[in-house]
């Protein structure tokens, strides 16, 4: 059986002229689902001072321009775009010509998104089914989708997941002719619910007992598969002949597997997880060098796994890092985490 020798996220395997940063701004959200532990939406660690938001991003982004990388941050929470004054806090990102991927539930209004959309580059939506409206969340999807990058994840409530495979198409059908979003590289996925076991924990469980029907749904690629169209071949050697009904997925934003056989495989964020390939100890992670991140209570971290601490940005005493780690644990379970560049 062939070993792994290298694990490259979508980020990783072309120029890494930038550090990825990703900042859980707090825990206060405006939702209370049932499957997100209460540290994750309680309020207990609630917003900090915009001020503090505003001089890290000034300092991070002054850095590593000067080094020549560019920051590109993902926020996350916590429902981040209730925290106020956010606007100015994307404005200011994008000032310094930096990214900013914004994790939400979309539930802020569709006139509060026709403006904070011009300082964001990328968000992720999250469809909540026990509490969000649908047609709310197709209006903000239509409202946002020819100025910001969409990658869509529907919580797989147990017991409606069949149905959210349904949704997921009329989500879908609204990015065709859409120039800004590809139909066929939009991600929109029902995903697995897991336990959310916090901490250095070496099991995984989802939250539901899901039926055979609803797994099916839940292992279907977020991407639409492209049909590769009939192409011309000089000798007309049928073998050789793309079928219409073959089809190609774009492997540009999967994750690379790299094994010492030489093969390699793509996998998309979402089912990394779910096919349990997740397991990197003893391989080196590149953690603090491509990715940084900073925790609810403004800790920086190498990432969430918590293996090296930075310091608390609520300080002046916070440094920024250049290192490496040898993963110490069984897995790997934050996604973030999963696409920094692992080798042997």
């Amino acid at each position: 059986m062939p070993n792994l020798i290298s694990v490259r996220g979508p980020h990783a395997r072309g120029v890494m002229d930038f550090i990825r940063i990703q900042w859980n701004m707090g825990n206060n959200c405006n939702y209370s689902c049932d499957y997100c532990p209460e540290i994750l939406h309680d309020g207990s660690k609630p917003w900090l001072e915009k001020d503090i938001y505003i001089k890290t991003i000034k300092r991070l982004c002054e850095y590593y321009n000067s080094i020549g990388k560019r920051t590109d941050f993902e926020l996350i929470g916590g429902e981040v775009t209730v925290i106020p004054g956010f606007e100015d806090i994307i404005k200011k990102i994008s000032e310094y010509k930096s990214s900013s991927v914004v994790y939400t539930n979309a539930s802020r209004t569709v006139n509060w998104w026709s403006k904070a959309k011009h300082y964001m580059d990328s968000v992720v939506l999250t469809f909540h089914p026990q509490t969000q409206d649908k047609q709310h969340f197709l209006a903000v999807i239509n409202e946002i989708k020819e100025d910001v990058k969409i990658d869509i994840n529907i919580a797989g409530v147990g017991g409606k997941v069949e149905e959210l495979g349904n949704f997921v198409e009329e989500c879908r059908n609204l990015f065709k002719n859409c120039e800004h979003n590809d139909y066929y590289n939009v991600s929109i996925c029902v995903k697995t619910m897991y336990k959310k076991l916090l901490g250095r924990h070496s099991k995984q469980e989802t939250y539901w007992n899901y039926t055979d029907k609803e797994l099916e749904v839940l292992r279907k690629p977020g991407i639409a598969p492209m049909p590769v169209e009939t192409i011309e071949h000089e000798q007309q050697d049928i073998d050789n002949i793309a079928k219409p009904e073959e089809e190609y997925i774009n492997t540009d934003i999967m994750t690379e597997f790299l094994y010492d056989d030489g093969t390699k495989k793509y996998v998309q964020h979402h089912q990394i997880i779910n096919e349990g390939l997740n397991k990197f100890k003893g391989l080196k992670c590149h953690l603090g060098y491509e990715s940084l991140n900073i925790d609810a209570s403004g800790e920086i971290y190498s990432s969430w796994c918590g293996a090296v601490n930075f310091g608390n940005i609520t300080n002046t005493d916070w440094y920024i890092p250049d290192s490496m780690t040898i993963c110490p644990f069984d897995f790997c379970n934050n996604i973030s985490d999963i696409s920094i560049t692992k080798t042997v």
